[in-house]
């Protein structure tokens, strides 16, 4: 974001922090194609098996009820914090839907009602991605919330939201060489948890 966007979204918080109720409108009136990019950005990079049925726009339409519901219930005291719940709100959607195709390709498998060759042909082996990696990283999305509490922080705004490790220092009130440690940490932690086989 620029600096005058960033300066204008730490005004609309403190109005909304306020109890202004146009605020929040504005608020996601000005992060929408953000969103909407970063959106489509997870889940073409991260969650290949729901392309067939989703896109960005699909996917922020069901997060945007969430976050005007977050929004109402405890708005964010700081940008860093907002740009943490629009991470969370993005990735909880895309595990969602993810959850629903799972139960959705077990159930007609079961019934008999996807043909052999579909059946064979799962969105999952169509990717062009290594299926062991896919599943790896779906489980490591669910993963980063039990990262320390600062690693968490940088994951999420870099990976998730896409922002510099320049633009996070002064969100988190860092250097941008601590940035970059938390990074590292987070990062490290993480490839832990795909067993040292695949990168994030």
């Amino acid at each position: 974001m620029t600096d005058l966007s960033e300066h204008r979204l730490e005004r609309l918080i403190e109005r909304l922090r306020r109890g202004e109720d146009q605020a929040r409108h504005a608020l996601l009136a000005l992060v929408h194609e953000r969103l909407r990019r970063l959106a489509g950005v997870r889940l073409h990079r991260d969650f290949p098996p729901l392309r067939d049925r989703h896109d960005a726009d699909s996917v922020l339409h069901e997060a945007w009820p969430r976050l005007i519901k977050a929004l109402k219930a405890a708005p964010p005291p700081t940008a860093a914090d907002f740009f943490r719940l629009t991470a969370h709100k993005i990735n909880q959607v895309l595990l969602d839907m993810l959850d629903r195709q799972q139960v959705r390709d077990r159930r007609e498998r079961a019934s008999g009602t996807v043909d052999t060759l579909a059946t064979d042909i799962s969105p999952l082996a169509r990717s062009s991605e290594d299926p062991a990696r896919q599943l790896a990283l779906s489980e490591v999305h669910r993963f980063v919330d039990e990262l320390p509490p600062e690693e968490r922080a940088v994951f999420k705004m870099h990976y998730y939201q896409d922002l510099t490790q320049a633009e996070i220092a002064p969100l988190l009130g860092k250097t941008p060489r601590q940035v970059s440690y938390l990074w590292v940490a987070a990062a490290g932690r993480l490839a832990g948890r795909l067993g040292g086989t695949h990168s994030l």
